[in-house]
């Protein structure tokens, strides 16, 4: 298994409500929907990126 690495991040109040609140709905826990919404924001900056880079050529 991949070693995992570790973020800690400080959120103002209304957005930890609102990603308590968004794991809940989706059973999952807020580490696990960070997770994914962190994973998913990486991909698609990656993929414009690529995209603008291809643009250049």
């Amino acid at each position: 298994m991949a070693a995992k690495g570790r973020v800690t991040a400080y959120l103002p109040e209304e957005i930890q409500k609102a990603l308590e609140e968004w794991a809940e709905e989706e059973s999952r826990s807020i580490s696990s929907l960070a997770t994914y919404l962190l994973t998913k924001a990486v991909k698609e900056r990656q993929a414009q990126k690529a995209k603008d880079s291809g643009r250049d050529n």
